[in-house]
C-alpha cells in the first residue's frame, strides 16, 4: 500500500504510539510539521520555492491564513498524484481537517487518529469542531484510542459508523518482564504536565513513605510542571527517595521499567478539558509486568484491569492512591501476582502488530 502517515512533529519523546505506528505500517512517506505539514521525514517539502522556505509559510499561515490553505491543499494535491498515494493516515484531529479537501479530491481515502487532547480540550473542539463535522464522516475510518472519545465526537459530526476504537499497542517482544531491584520500585513515564498528574503521584508517594521510608520513585520525563515537581520534592525533604531523571528514549527507560514493581501516574482531566488517550507507558510498564497505580481516567481502565493488573482511584484522590500504593507495597507477592496478569492481558489485547494489522486492513 502506498501509504503516506502524518504527524505535527518530526519526533517526540511522548509520541511513542506514532513512532511505533510507523515502524508498523511501513508508510511511503511520513509528513511533518504543525496541522499543514509539508515536510518529508525523509527530506524535502511538498512545496517548490519560496514556498519551501519556513518564513514564507509562517508569514503566509499568520496574515492570510484562508489563502494559505488553499495554497497548501493545492501543492498537497500535487504531492498525492506524483506519488500515486493509495491512502493517507493523520494523526490528530485538528491535522485531518487540513488535508482532507485534498484527499478528496484526489479520490484518496483519508483516516484520522485521535489520540486524546484532540477529542476532549475546550479550546480545540472550539476552534476545530466545524471542521470536524465536516471532514470525519466522509473519512475511510476514524481511530479513537479510548471508548470515552466516541460520545464528544458524535456530538460534533452526528453518527460515525466510520469510528472504530484501536487502543494504542505495545510492543511486547520488546517490552518484556526483568527482575525487580530489591525493595518497593516505583517508576513514573510521563511528561510533567497538568494532565499526567505528576505532583499528585508524588504526593501520595510521600504519605506512603511514612510506612515505608526506604521505598524509591523513579520520574522519567520533563516538561512544563518539572520544575515545579522538582522543587516540591527538594522543600519536602524527599530527594533521597524521589529521583528526577529527565526525558528518555525508550531503550534507556526499559531497563528502568524492569527493575521496578509497580508503575504510577495520576492522570486527570484539566479545567481545560485536556484529557490522556491511553497512555503508551502505562501499556510498556503492563508488559514489563509491573502493577499498575492509576486512575479511572479515559483509557486507563481499558488498560488496566482493577483489582487484577493494577489498583485504580478516583481522578485527584491523593489519599486513595496513597492506600493503593500501601496495600502493593505490604504485599509484593500480589504486585508479582497483578504484573504477571498485566502482562497476559497486553499479550492478549494490546499487542502492538495485531492493533496495526486491524488499523491497516481499515485503510483502504
Amino acid at each position: 500500500m502506498r501509504l503516506i502517515i502524518a504527524r505535527s512533529n518530526f519526533f517526540s519523546y511522548s509520541e511513542t504510539f506514532i513512532e511505533e505506528q510507523i515502524k508498523q505500517l511501513e508508510p511511503l512517506h511520513v509528513l511533518y510539521e504543525g496541522w499543514q505539514p509539508s515536510r518529508l521525514k525523509a527530506g524535502g517539502s511538498i512545496y517548490p520555492f519560496p514556498f519551501s522556505l519556513l518564513a514564507v509559510r509562517g508569514v503566509l499561515r499568520r496574515v492570510i491564513p484562508g489563502l494559505y490553505q488553499k495554497i497548501y491543499t493545492h501543492y498537497l494535491r500535487r504531492f498525492l498524484r506524483v506519488h500515486k498515494v493509495e491512502a493517507f493516515l493523520a494523526n490528530y484531529g485538528p491535522l485531518g481537517t487540513n488535508i482532507y479537501e485534498a484527499c478528496l479530491a484526489e479520490g484518496i481515502p483519508y483516516s484520522v487518529v485521535f489520540l486524546g487532547f484532540d477529542a476532549a480540550e475546550k479550546k480545540t473542539l472550539a476552534s476545530y469542531g466545524r471542521r470536524y463535522a465536516l471532514s470525519l464522516p466522509r473519512a475511510k475510518a476514524i481511530f479513537c484510542v479510548a471508548e470515552s472519545m466516541r460520545s464528544t465526537l458524535e456530538d460534533i459530526a452526528g453518527p460515525l459508523p466510520n469510528l472504530h476504537v484501536i487502543p494504542c499497542g505495545v510492543d511486547t517482544s520488546r517490552f518484556t518482564p526483568g527482575k525487580a531491584k530489591d525493595g518497593f520500585n516505583v517508576i513514573s513515564v510521563a511528561r510533567f504536565a497538568e494532565k499526567k498528574g505528576s505532583l499528585k503521584s508524588i504526593q501520595a508517594f510521600e504519605i506512603l513513605l511514612r510506612d515505608f521510608p526506604q521505598a524509591q520513585l523513579r520520574m522519567v520525563g520533563d516538561g512544563p510542571l518539572w520544575e515545579e515537581a522538582k522543587a516540591y520534592v527538594a522543600s519536602q525533604g524527599l530527594s533521597h527517595n524521589i529521583h528526577f531523571l529527565g526525558a528518555m528514549g525508550q531503550s534507556d527507560y526499559l531497563p528502568l521499567l524492569q527493575e521496578s514493581n509497580v508503575f504510577i501516574q495520576h492522570s486527570v482531566l484539566t479545567p481545560s478539558g485536556d484529557s490522556e488517550g491511553t497512555p503508551v507507558a502505562i501499556l510498556e510498564a503492563s508488559a514489563c509486568g509491573l502493577a499498575i497505580c492509576s486512575t479511572r481516567h479515559a483509557g486507563i481502565p481499558d488498560a488496566v484491569i482493577e483489582g487484577k493488573t493494577g489498583l485504580l482511584v478516583d481522578e485527584h484522590d491523593v489519599e486513595g492512591m496513597a492506600s493503593a500504593l500501601k496495600k502493593l507495597a505490604s504485599d509484593l507477592d500480589l504486585t508479582h501476582a497483578y504484573g504477571a496478569a498485566a502482562r497476559k492481558h497486553m499479550e492478549e489485547a494490546y499487542d502492538v502488530v495485531r492493533l496495526s494489522a486491524k488499523i491497516k486492513g481499515l485503510l483502504v
